[in-house]
């Protein structure tokens, strides 16, 4: 009976690490300057320009990325808590607040910083939604953690 209320949770923070774990494969933006034109990934920033030095140092992408693993894997963590709903859902709004912290950390910190440097126009790609659709999901894992929860006080206190 326990298992068969954590399943669809599970999923959704199965999805929610799998989502993340895509945004290694997309590109998250590109940027398009007079000189430089640069693609923004979780490994790094590439400029594409052959023969162009870059204007940004190499380790620019490691706080996104260390959100990126931290997120994902305390999501994946969080489908083998599902004995104690209550650190279950603490954990949820925990990884919710770091995912709001990423997204804010790339729309607005990094692409006001790369867009400072090279002023002219961003192109949002893949990468860029995945951390709203990991978000999505971490908010209906946190939903039915909180109805599952909900349901057994309530099978409780009936006893």
């Amino acid at each position: 009976n326990e298992a068969m209320l954590q399943r669809i949770q599970s999923v959704y923070l199965f999805l929610t690490s799998l989502t993340l774990g895509l945004m290694f494969a997309f590109p998250i933006s590109s940027y398009y300057g007079d000189f430089h034109t640069f693609k923004l990934t979780l490994l790094k920033l590439e400029n594409l320009v052959p023969g162009s030095e870059s204007i940004f140092q190499a380790y620019f992408t490691l706080p996104i990325l260390i959100m990126v693993c931290i997120i994902g894997l305390l999501a994946f963590f969080t489908i083998f808590k599902f004995k104690n709903r209550k650190r279950q859902l603490m954990i949820i709004k925990i990884d919710v607040l770091l995912n709001i912290i990423l997204i804010v950390g790339i729309f607005f910190v990094y692409s006001k910083l790369i867009l400072a440097k090279i002023v002219v126009s961003e192109e949002y790609n893949v990468g860029v939604f995945l951390p709203l659709l990991s978000l999505v999901f971490l908010v209906l894992a946190f939903r039915s953690v909180k109805k599952d929860e909900e349901l057994v006080s309530a099978s409780d206190r009936l006893r």
